[in-house]
């Protein structure tokens, strides 16, 4: 019984600290299907998090010296589990009032909104769970004499606790389960922790009957719909919160994949080849000639004859969302080989069921990277299209010189590489760098813009790049509309004269500082 009791103020450390961290992640994951994944959002999360933490500690060491640890224990998790559990009652609220919303850029005005809606939701429950530490450490001093010995290891149990919580939570619990359903069990648990830590009736009265509200809560949450009103399907994953939703378009029907709080794909049902992003439009544009050439568009050939002396068009697709675009490939060049690599599998599945993605595309489910460097010297394709920047975060490691070589190796010798780049002319910090940095590795680049860009406000462009001279003037459609044109040499000169000719490296790529000025420039 006395090493019980001993044991008791490790386990509760270890499992407040767990909870601690579970909580962290979870936070990133409720932010996210509001404000995306971002910088910014995950320095609010931690921020908060952290302070939180900070407050609970100064406060249960107050309380630890004020009152007998044991006298008090039971109402600091208590107090810790309803926090917890107020966090579903308040993303209730939340979804109700934001789930209509989908950012497409980050401005000031939205950091702060996340930060407030980021301390509302978690520095209570994070305050909370800081106060355990303190009061616990008090409670296995008073059961030993080694003072240096005992503290030690409560801090190592603290620290072992939120270790074990973010692989927990990282590698189990949220790939697994929903997010309010962890955030119940955290809850859940801690109560449990109550219960077994209360020492008079009223507290485990107490304990008992916030047990039973929790358990009527889980069973309302398990048998919830999705979270987000009006979506077709939701879903968290290891890489995302994910939303499918439908949209009036002026009495179209246009169907949304919401990654993170941004909308990634516009897809009309009804008019599949129909490209609803301008950046599409100039992929479209820029592949058509390298496509009809290669499907039968040369001295007469068949698609079959190409294929048949080892031709026809090959693409890879880095970063393939709802596969609106390789789809658009595969249905319009059908003896084409389309090759789309995407590093969430929930991802394609719901490319399948909701934006009748073709079973003839080739996928695989990497890291654009790994796939790419594992792909070196053995694959060849004639199109490269590399649509994995988006406005709330650029993977850097996309973006360096050695990448973009190890990208070329996979280019046919007449082929074309296009990436989509987000930026303001005015700014153009990223732009330049990239470009700066894909012409390290091509002779021939151009910079493409949509027609009504300007440039002071944010706009999506395209970088093209080859071996070979790329053709000049407008880019047009099948119908003869504009759909792009080149970037003009004096703003390139201009670009390059107020942001420098630096590349992005492996060693060096500050995305995220180069992007932040868009940002905080753009418009609500």
């Amino acid at each position: 019984m006395k090493l019980i009791r001993r044991s008791l103020p490790y386990v509760v450390v270890f499992t407040s600290s767990m909870g601690i961290m579970i909580i962290e992640l979870v936070a990133s994951r409720l932010v996210s299907k509001y404000f995306g994944s971002s910088l910014y959002t995950w320095t609010g999360v931690i921020g908060v998090v952290l302070g939180g933490m900070s407050l609970g500690n100064f406060l249960g060491g107050r309380l630890a010296d004020r009152f007998r640890p044991r006298d008090i224990i039971s109402l600091l998790l208590i107090a810790a589990s309803a926090l917890t559990f107020l966090v579903l009652a308040l993303d209730l609220a939340l979804d109700a009032i934001l789930s209509n919303l989908e950012f497409s850029v980050v401005t000031t005005a939205v950091i702060v909104r996340s930060f407030v809606v980021i301390f509302v939701l978690f520095f209570l429950p994070s305050a909370s769970l800081g106060t355990i530490s303190p009061v616990m450490a008090k409670y296995a001093l008073d059961e030993s004499d080694r003072v240096g010995g005992t503290v030690g290891s409560i801090y190592a149990m603290s620290a072992t606790g939120s270790i074990f919580g973010t692989f927990l939570s990282g590698y189990v619990l949220i790939p697994m389960l929903g997010i309010r359903t962890i955030v119940f069990l955290v809850g859940g648990v801690i109560a449990v922790l109550a219960l077994v830590m209360g020492g008079r009736r009223l507290i485990r009265a107490a304990s008992t009957a916030w047990m039973g509200v929790i358990a009527a809560g889980f069973l309302l949450a398990v048998h919830a719909g999705p979270a987000s009103e009006g979506a077709l399907y939701a879903t968290d994953t290891q890489y995302a919160h994910l939303k499918v939703k439908d949209r009036d378009a002026g009495g179209r029907r246009e169907r949304l994949l919401i990654m993170d709080g941004l909308i990634h794909n516009v897809y009309d049902p009804d008019r599949p080849d129909t490209l609803l992003y301008e950046y599409e439009r100039v992929f479209a544009a820029l592949a058509r000639p390298v496509a009809e050439r290669l499907t039968g568009g040369e001295a007469g050939r068949t698609a079959a004859e190409d294929r048949a002396a080892g031709g026809g068009l090959s693409t890879l697709t880095l970063g393939g969302g709802a596969c609106v675009f390789p789809a658009y490939m595969e249905r319009r060049y059908a003896e084409s080989r389309n090759v789309v690599v995407e590093i969430d599998p929930e991802v394609i599945r719901i490319a399948e069921r909701y934006f009748d993605a073709p079973e003839g595309l080739d996928v695989v489910i990497a890291d654009a990277r790994n796939y790419v460097a594992a792909a070196g010297g053995e694959q060849e394709f004639d199109l490269l299209f590399l649509d994995a920047f988006n406005s709330f975060s650029v993977p850097y490691h996309l973006t360096t010189l050695e990448f973009t070589e190890e990208l070329s190796s996979l280019l046919a010798v007449n082929g074309l590489f296009m990436a989509n780049c987000v930026d303001i002319l005015e700014l153009g910090g990223f732009l330049t760098a990239y470009m700066n940095t894909v012409k390290r590795v091509f002779p021939h680049v151009r910079v493409y813009q949509t027609p009504g860009t300007t440039v002071d406000r944010r706009s999506t462009f395209v970088i093209a790049a080859a071996r070979r001279p790329l053709g000049g003037g407008m880019l047009r459609d099948e119908a003869g509309r504009t759909v792009a044109e080149p970037v003009s040499p004096d703003i390139i000169r201009d670009l390059v004269r107020r942001n420098g000719d630096g590349i992005l490296t492996d060693d060096f790529a500050p995305v995220e500082s180069l992007i932040a000025p868009v940002f905080l420039r753009s418009v609500d």
